[in-house]
């Protein structure tokens, strides 16, 4: 993701700069409150407002008040003086979210809000605010009755920097889905835009991002789109690569619903695809798209992986997005993608990631598909028993395949010069062992021939043992 950070641009989203109040201009890191010049300042400033004594010491950096009375925190609500009708009931645990405790480093000091007060008539000791239920009928959580006092005024050209606060995302989130609001939905919107793609890489913001997509409507999400696609062709292959930016990916896949919105998709992700389909976090947006999309519209992205099958079907996330193609393609589309995988089925049967894939395709039992791939394996029955992938290929060539099909495979192992070798190999053993459950008549008896000629030597291995234990255990339900 390092080759991303060149066309994102976080400069934008600089802290909005708010005057701080003189009074905390004496601050240190380990009192970021001037602690001598605050107390005086505050101190005059409650004594001119005829507050009661209690706040007479305050620290900024400690809510050290007992409201029990059912008092609340007031704050400014516009740049003009205090609107004493408008109040957000906090309690102690509230408080600590908002960040007090960092000296101007919470939601509220960013957004100018510092100056918040208590009110007159508060009587507190213990630090704890009580009796909120009155004032918090509608609103029962800080996050959500901080923006619902706030105006669409005052969010506006701070909603991009709210939303990368762990506070402000959560009030923006729930101010998003508390009451349907038009206004405010249009605010966020437009100032998410501006730095979707810095905001769905974010750590809070692409929480914003993900709850915007649920709201906005379906103009904005193809706005939304355009901005992500328009500027750079390859920014929404790198979100969707980024660990947070893959969830604000998938959200918007799920909840696009046009033809023009798919496409737009599709054409953003169609140079991406190898790259996508072989990493932790794009492999489910193509398995997204698999799984939501129509064959038509993954049509090329199902080109594109038959033609890198290989590369795909070899890496960890490659091989689940490669068996995700063949389960939702059909027709043509799927002929092609299997045609590739069976050309290429020598190699991928002794990958350690490859060899699922080719299980798969066996798993599905089509008689066309399992025949292909048979072929494609005849005459290496033998050296793929002796490998740790291979040998687990051909146990489900024997199990998947029809009774003539797996009777070809255990001719082709008896004939083989070296077959003994099997009984005590560490691999070999199992497919021996799967030959003896699925034969029948003159295989079944050559088989177990096999194993009664060899079993003295058997007895002194550990792996010759296990095949001795089979077939007394299958003697005695005889």
């Amino acid at each position: 993701m390092e080759g991303f950070r060149c066309f994102l641009d976080t400069a934008s989203l600089r802290i909005p700069q708010s005057p701080l109040p003189e009074c905390v201009s004496g601050s240190s890191s380990q009192n970021p409150i001037g602690e001598s010049h605050f107390d005086k300042t505050l101190e005059a400033a409650f004594s001119r407002l005829k507050i009661s004594s209690f706040c007479r010491q305050p620290q900024l950096s400690r809510f050290d008040g007992d409201c029990s009375n059912g008092s609340v925190i007031k704050y400014p609500t516009n740049d003009h003086g205090l609107d004493g009708e408008n109040f957000i009931p906090f309690c102690n645990d509230e408080l600590q979210s908002l960040n007090l405790n960092s000296g101007g480093n919470g939601v509220l000091w960013h957004l100018g809000l510092q100056n918040c007060w208590v009110q007159s008539d508060i009587d507190c000791s213990n630090g704890f605010v009580s009796n909120l239920n009155q004032h918090s009928d509608n609103s029962p959580h800080w996050l959500q009755a901080s923006l619902n006092g706030w105006s669409v005024a005052d969010l506006r050209g701070r909603v991009a920097f709210l939303a990368t606060d762990q506070d402000g995302c959560r009030c923006l989130q729930r101010a998003m889905e508390a009451v349907p609001n038009k206004e405010l939905i249009d605010l966020i919107f437009l100032e998410v835009l501006e730095h979707v793609a810095t905001l769905m890489l974010d750590p809070h913001g692409n929480y914003v991002v993900q709850k915007l997509v649920e709201v906005c409507s379906e103009e904005q999400r193809t706005q939304m789109l355009l901005m992500l696609t328009k500027k750079n062709d390859l920014q929404l292959i790198c979100i969707s690569l980024d660990t947070r930016g893959t969830r604000s990916v998938q959200k918007l896949l799920k909840y696009v619903t046009t033809k023009e919105q798919i496409t737009l998709i599709m054409r953003a992700l169609s140079p991406g695809v190898v790259a996508l389909s072989k990493n932790s976090n794009g492999q489910h947006v193509i398995e997204h798209c698999l799984e939501h999309f129509s064959v038509h519209d993954n049509e090329h992205l199902l080109h594109v992986v038959a033609n890198n099958c290989c590369g795909i079907a070899k890496d960890k996330s490659g091989c689940c997005v490669l068996q995700k193609c063949v389960e939702h393609s059909n027709g043509k589309n799927r002929e092609r993608l299997v045609a590739a995988i069976t050309a290429k089925a020598i190699v991928l049967a002794v990958d350690r990631y490859g060899n699922y894939v080719l299980q798969h395709l066996l798993g599905l039992r089509m008689p066309q598909i399992t025949e292909n791939l048979l072929r494609q394996l005849r005459g290496s029955y033998m050296s793929l028993s002796c490998n740790k992938y291979g040998s687990n290929v051909v146990e489900k060539c024997l199990l998947d395949s029809g009774e003539e099909q797996s009777s070809q495979i255990i001719f082709e192992l008896l004939t083989n010069r070296n077959i003994s070798m099997l009984l005590l190999h560490p691999f070999g053993n199992y497919v021996i062992q799967t030959a003896l459950s699925v034969s029948k008549g003159v295989y079944h008896d050559a088989l177990l021939n096999l194993v009664q000629l060899n079993s003295h030597v058997m007895r002194g291995n550990y792996y010759g043992q296990k095949v001795l234990a089979w077939r007394d255990r299958s003697l005695q339900h005889m």
